[in-house]
């Protein structure tokens, strides 16, 4: 049987390669291979994942969860200031862009994407056979607010922002999602997967605008990638439609444990939170220090840089060669010869920069 036509023609998803694989490419040992690119945190909560040990005997892992994830909603109604109803609960944050697919883009309909940003967008949106629009951000990355609403003027269709936005680190400003919000027809998702790191949300509008979803993630503030764990906020009612497509239980009960334990527990969370961004200071200070590299702003958990002379490609290389992760974003538009790393530890990241001033000197 043949694949649906949405299928066989759009480019998907670009998997990251196994720290197996980059160990055997390389040479090296799989405990040499540091993973700069995945923007997850370096850190393993211990504290949370003690609690969850304690509560395993008796865990009812013969049961399926509650279909509403009633305690986790609970606990992150407090957490985002919302009622409960305004949130559902998702397998990762690409599970709730996923959601919004399926529930609002038929084939053809036109998919507004401010770029360069998180190729997702565009791949859940090709699936679903929409119709992808890029709009071009303005030099210093910032969302070109004008050119989103004439090129979705009198349409009907999705936009995506993220903010802060992957890869390039920076925010959407309110004043500029109010507008978009109030002067086209568009569903406006943002997507605030690193929300922690800059604190900057649109959360509150949703009370005022129903055609805002915010998009979140336990993956990356609170180090639980692996636990895929993401939600939504939305009005109530956005919320009611969406809960329509959203699979019954795709989250397993550890997960949900956890999430839970990390939200009765969110000082771990800022601890974390607040050691990543004093990291990311200093290396954004001591980066601006090498001759030959462009630094840009960024209040994410990752830098994004753009060399000069030196080829982005060759750098990715050598970097490789040492077990030094990084993700190469330069066929992203307006980022030719730009790399993209997360900010890891003191240790690592020393680690990183010396080696990117070898390899540039």
């Amino acid at each position: 049987m043949r694949a649906r036509e949405a299928i066989r023609i759009y480019e998907p998803y670009c998997w990251e390669s196994s720290s197996e694989e980059i160990a055997s490419k390389f040479g090296l040992r799989q405990e040499q291979i540091i993973r700069f690119d995945t923007n997850s945190m370096p850190y393993i909560p211990v504290e949370w994942l003690s609690k969850l040990s304690s509560t395993l005997p008796g865990m009812r892992v013969n049961d399926y969860p509650d279909t509403y994830y009633s305690a986790l909603r609970r606990g992150l109604s407090k957490y985002v200031g919302k009622n409960m109803d305004c949130i559902t609960v998702t397998n990762g944050a690409d599970e709730a862009l996923d959601i919004v697919s399926k529930t609002f883009i038929d084939p053809g309909t036109p998919i507004f994407v401010s770029t360069p940003t998180y190729s997702m967008y565009r791949v859940i949106a090709e699936i679903m056979g929409g119709k992808v629009v890029y709009v071009m951000r303005d030099e210093n990355f910032s969302d070109d607010v004008d050119a989103l609403l004439k090129a979705s003027a009198s349409k009907e269709g999705v936009m995506f922002l993220c903010s802060p936005n992957n890869p390039t680190g920076n925010t959407s400003l309110t004043q500029d999602i109010v507008r978009l919000l109030e002067e086209s027809s568009c569903l406006v998702v943002v997507d605030e997967s690193y929300y922690e790191f800059c604190g900057k949300t649109s959360v509150d509008l949703t009370s005022k605008y129903d055609n805002l979803v915010v998009v979140r993630t336990f993956s990356k503030g609170f180090c639980l990638a692996g636990a895929r764990v993401g939600y939504i906020v939305a009005s109530e009612e956005m919320i009611s439609s969406l809960n329509r497509v959203r699979p019954p239980n795709s989250l397993n009960v550890m997960s949900l444990a956890l999430a839970e334990i990390a939200l009765n527990n969110p000082d771990v969370m800022k601890k974390y939170v607040k050691r990543i961004v004093e990291e990311r200071n200093r290396i954004v200070k001591n980066l601006n220090e090498i001759d030959g590299i462009t630094v840009y702003p960024t209040e994410a958990n990752f830098v994004l840089v753009r060399f000069k002379k030196a080829s982005a490609k060759d750098v990715l290389e050598k970097l490789l060669k040492r077990g030094i992760v990084v993700r190469d974003v330069s066929e992203l538009p307006r980022l030719e010869n730009c790399l993209r790393f997360a900010v890891r530890t003191s240790q690592e990241d020393d680690l990183l920069m010396e080696a990117m001033k070898y390899i540039l000197s």
